[in-house]
């Protein structure tokens, strides 16, 4: 039964001083995946925290039904560093009931440690253990906000395929187009505080956004002409007339005010650069350990002109530690890095600088640049440039702590790049950046002459700004020439071929039970069927776990590896039974 499990009429929303959400309308209905797009600051986050009870809207209703259990996902998260993993998850803080179940999601998030303290693990495992913790409560209603930042591929693709096939209620903000592509059944863009619905997934909703713009056109088309025709027909009789009649005036008015189409001002990222020399960066026989781990070992490349290398990998594998020490924020244990005199780097981290809340906008620029130069060579100013970015002459002056997160990104986006550096590296870069955003820095990056270096999990952004990659495997560093799409058909080949390959499970030798005694015989027997039923029970279970297209559940995921690891151990030991008596046969003989 599709039932509805919450309505919101007529809410609106401020935030701060800007109007975020208006008039809004719409009711959640259960097993619905939703996917909420927007500009940056467009009140993404908003609704969602309107939604889950954190925030109440300043007008209208939300109505939810009475034992309706909803769970979110924020962006930040608060945690405290003494928690342990498995204390964060569970919802009561020290609190710990039904650990096996628990214990099951966090394994097939790839947290094994479950004592280690949440204050020393990495963005992406602390991420990991958030997601762990509104997984585990199993709501009606699961809320999340960028669920995919800073989570490593494989966990994105794992948790696509789970909330794909959840028999639950999904509403979650993303830039992850081939996310939103594999789990949305509706689409919720917010565009100037009002919500627009499309039925489908995000190739649905380009569609659907197509065909809208194009009518939008097409009325705006028509209201210009009435307005035209009426304007005219007032000022010809003019001069005939004392006054006009009050419903001409009075539909001019309403043609006026009422415009079908949204401008959208687009991001102009345009900046100068210097060509790069015949040495451009050359990385020798680099390794890395912390408190006793290796992250990677001799890593040796040269770069190339114009080379574009996206780097994959787990996280905690190495991956920004490697472009900390290219730029010379951390040294390696061995080897060397040596820079081209010509090559100038632009470092987007993963972690913005510090932002003083208290500085505004245009303030925080300025204090690195008040002219920059254009890809054309022109200077500009950093007011103009801040316009460039989509921050207009009010916005300049509001100070960083009322922006959005994703605002707080463009404008660190725009620090780091408006120096026009010819080496391009970048650690997560979209991670927060709305859509639009990301498709202009795509087309930037496609056009831009120097070199790239991207670690990102974004599988889209990948397939559109690299063609080379770096892959961190065990320490090691596998390249690839090609995409991540290239990448993934060769992986899946290499694996449908490595399990053609596999042996059974149990190889044993086929023997005939003579010269034992009855009961021995009869036991030996006995054996023989129990082992063949253990081991297609095992072959049955194995099945499951390999079956991509009808992904486990975390809960399920832990309770086959759990019954697998009892029938494994069962087959020894009537297997060493079995050895013990076939043995004593052959003495016999």
């Amino acid at each position: 039964m599709n039932e509805v499990l919450l309505t919101l009429e007529d809410v609106s929303c401020l935030y701060g001083e800007r109007i975020i959400l208006q008039g809004v309308s719409f009711g959640i209905h259960s097993s619905e995946k939703i996917g909420i797009v927007g500009i940056n600051g467009s009140g993404k986050t908003t609704l969602l925290r309107i939604i889950s009870g954190l925030i109440k809207p300043n007008t209208g209703t939300v109505t939810m039904r009475k034992d309706l259990k909803v769970c979110l996902l924020e962006q930040d998260p608060v945690y405290i560093s003494e928690l342990s993993v498995l204390q964060h998850t569970f919802p009561v803080a020290g609190e710990i009931k039904d650990e096996y179940h628990y214990k099951s999601i966090l394994s097939r998030l790839g947290i094994n440690n479950f004592d280690e303290k949440m204050g020393d693990l990495s963005g992406g495992q602390r991420r990991k253990a958030d997601l762990a913790r509104v997984l585990a409560a199993e709501p009606d209603l699961l809320l999340l906000d960028e669920p995919t930042n800073h989570l490593d591929l494989e966990t994105i693709e794992w948790l696509q395929n789970y909330l794909a096939n959840a028999g639950k209620a999904v509403i979650f903000v993303t830039h992850d187009r081939y996310f939103l592509d594999a789990v949305a059944t509706k689409i919720i863009e917010i565009e100037r505080t009002k919500l627009f619905y499309y039925e489908g997934n995000y190739s649905a909703y380009i569609r659907g956004k197509l065909i809208r713009d194009t009518d939008d056109k097409r009325k705006e088309t028509r209201r210009q002409a009435q307005l035209k025709k009426e304007l005219d027909w007032l000022n010809r009789g003019a001069k005939a007339r004392t006054s006009k009649p009050k419903d001409h005036i009075d539909r001019v008015k309403e043609l006026l005010s009422k415009s079908y189409l949204i401008s959208h001002q687009d991001l102009d990222i345009s900046f100068q650069i210097d060509r790069l020399g015949k040495t451009i960066l050359e990385l020798h026989r680099l390794s890395k350990s912390y408190s006793g781990k290796v992250l990677f070992t001799d890593i040796d490349h040269n770069f190339q002109n114009m080379e574009r290398i996206g780097i994959i990998g787990p996280n905690g594998c190495g991956k920004t530690t490697l472009l900390k020490i290219i730029v010379g924020e951390e040294k390696p244990d061995n080897g060397t890095v040596k820079i081209g005199v010509n090559t100038h780097f632009a470092y987007y981290k993963q972690d913005e600088d510090s932002f003083d809340p208290n500085l505004t906008v245009y303030e925080y620029i300025a204090q690195f640049a008040e002219v920059i130069k254009t890809a054309e060579g022109n200077k500009v100013t950093a007011t103009e440039m801040l316009k460039r970015f989509l921050f207009d002459g009010k916005m300049q002056q509001m100070k960083l702590g009322a922006l959005s997160g994703g605002e707080r990104k463009r404008l660190y986006l725009l620090k780091a790049l408006m120096f026009g550096a010819n080496f391009i590296i970048m650690d997560e870069p979209t991670n927060d950046l709305d859509i639009r955003t990301l498709e202009i820095l795509e087309d930037y990056l496609d056009a831009f002459k120097g070199c790239l270096l991207i670690v990102s999990h974004d599988r889209f952004f990948l397939d559109r700004t690299v063609d080379y990659l770096f892959i961190f495997q065990d320490g090691k560093l596998r390249k690839f020439a090609g995409n991540y799409s290239d990448y993934l058909l060769v992986k899946r080949f290499e694996q449908d071929a490595t399990e053609e390959k596999k042996e059974p499970i149990i190889t044993r030798p086929k023997r005939i039970a003579k010269g034992l005694s009855y009961n021995e015989q009869r036991e030996f027997g006995l054996l023989e069927k129990e082992i063949e039923k253990i081991e297609s029970e095992l072959l049955e279970l194995e099945s499951r776990l390999n079956d991509f297209a009808n992904p486990l559940s975390p809960n399920d995921y832990y309770h086959i590896s759990i019954a697998m690891q009892e029938l494994e151990n069962r087959h020894q030991e009537l297997l060493t039974r079995w050895l013990e008596l076939s043995d004593k046969q052959n003495a016999g003989n």
